[in-house]
């Protein structure tokens, strides 16, 4: 059972987005990390990306397969994350009974800097909203406050570009720099987007190389609907 704690970040303009994630993964059950590709193209023009719990034997989960599984016939991310919210929650809950214990171990034996770990997944979709303009969806599944234990997904969190710019961070990102820090690397520093991202995983894994490690990946999405991998790490 994979705890990918992971670091992800989007940035979103007008004419692009662009994801970058870490490839480090922590079994729940013990045992030595592995390196795992943690964004997956779900369908034509559309991405999705996850922290926390990844890919699980028993009881069985496999987030990138049933993201694909949601985004069929899902015009917009926002559908696609509607659907997966829904059909996600019960077998996360089964997973989440059996590896809470170990997960949070995890995330306390990792220091303060590890902040987002205890979230049991958060994740986004990312591709072209109903107007054709670039846009990313995504939720947290959280512990119930009130029903210990018990996992809810959280309120959709929409963004959109048409006319603005967007910086979103999931997981592990205690030590990520701000939005503005990294708008000032893209735009002042003219380093681009890819680079930009590249730094701030790159700074997030000096603080805590435990739970986010290296390759990064990096894909592009232009509002064409057309992809390139400008790193691939280990995804193929």
């Amino acid at each position: 059972m994979r705890a990918a704690a992971s670091t992800v970040l989007v940035f979103l303009s007008p004419q692009e987005a662009v994801i970058a994630t870490d490839s480090l993964s922590n079994r729940v059950e013990g045992g030595g990390p592995r390196l795992v590709c943690k964004i997956a193209q779900v369908s034509d023009h559309m991405l999705f990306a996850s922290t926390g719990i990844g890919v699980a034997e028993y009881p069985p989960f496999d987030p990138y397969a049933l993201a694909k599984i949601s985004s069929t016939n899902s015009r917009t991310p926002r559908e696609a994350a509607l659907k997966y919210a829904s059909a996600a929650l019960g077998p996360l809950q089964r997973v989440w009974g059996v590896a809470r214990a170990r997960y949070l171990k995890i995330q306390k034996e990792s220091g303060p800097e590890a902040k987002g770990v205890p979230h049991p997944q958060s994740f986004v979709f990312v591709g072209l909203d109903q107007n054709g303009n670039i846009a990313a969806v995504g939720s947290d599944f959280v512990e119930d406050s009130s029903t210990p234990y018990k996992l809810r997904a959280e309120d959709l969190q929409e963004f959109t570009t048409k006319n603005s710019y967007s910086f979103v961070s999931l997981g592990v990102r205690g030590s990520v720099p701000s939005a503005e820090v990294i708008d000032a690397w893209i735009y002042k520093d003219k380093i681009g987007a890819p680079a930009a991202l590249k730094r701030g995983i790159e700074e997030q894994i000096g603080a805590t190389p435990k739970l986010v490690g290296p390759p990064i990946s990096i894909v592009r999405l232009s509002r064409d609907g057309s992809l390139q991998w400008v790193s691939r790490g280990v995804c193929k």
